[in-house]
């Protein structure tokens, strides 16, 4: 470990910096594209960033530990923003006008192969909602020929007792077992006493 880093190596430092500061650039263009991909919300675009941000924060942390034994300098945080500002500003441009068109193919892409995927599904579920649907007609059918079937049989309150000659007499249950054949009450006659 050298107290004093020579004027050689903090340059090397200092260059090795600036390449990773460009691609911590083509990092952001990923997770651009990545963002394009799936929405263009701004609230997609503030998580990317923040995404970035500890992306670049924790590989920062990596790289000034690989190169300078985890010293923090501040000639390297320079050459880090320096880098991604290079990049940014020359293959970067290059890179935001063709970042929506890429996203739009990955898109397309992902869009294919999800119908191939679950193409299958679809049919099964198709397959599965016509024979459901047969059933419930097959089902309402037969409960509306059992309800017909079920009005027939069923008779009114009145005609139930089968002893019944007349709506207004009814039989007393001595005349039934044979006691007396005309014994009988007519409802008029007891509600006019």
């Amino acid at each position: 470990m050298e107290y004093i880093i020579s004027l050689s190596s903090q340059a090397k430092a200092f260059l090795l910096s600036v390449g990773f500061g460009a691609l911590l650039g083509i990092l952001y263009d990923i997770i651009r594209i990545i963002r394009l991909t799936f929405t263009k919300s701004v609230t997609a675009l503030y998580v990317s960033d923040v995404l970035f941000v500890v992306l670049s924060a924790f590989a920062s942390f990596l790289f000034t530990l690989a190169v300078t034994d985890g010293e923090a300098r501040l000639f390297i945080l320079l050459g880090e923003v320096t880098g991604f500002f290079i990049y940014y500003f020359t293959f970067g441009v290059i890179a935001v006008h063709y970042t929506e068109a890429a996203a739009d193919r990955i898109k397309e892409f992902f869009i294919k192969v999800f119908r191939i995927i679950f193409a299958p599904f679809r049919r099964l579920f198709r397959f599965l909602k016509k024979k459901a649907n047969s059933f419930s007609q097959f089902l309402s059918k037969k409960s509306k020929k059992a309800g017909k079937i079920m009005k027939f049989r069923l008779q009114s309150k009145a005609a139930l007792l089968y002893n019944i000659t007349d709506k207004m007499h009814i039989f007393s249950k001595s005349s039934v077992n044979g006691e007396s054949e005309n014994q009988y009450e007519p409802e008029d006659k007891e509600k006019n006493n």
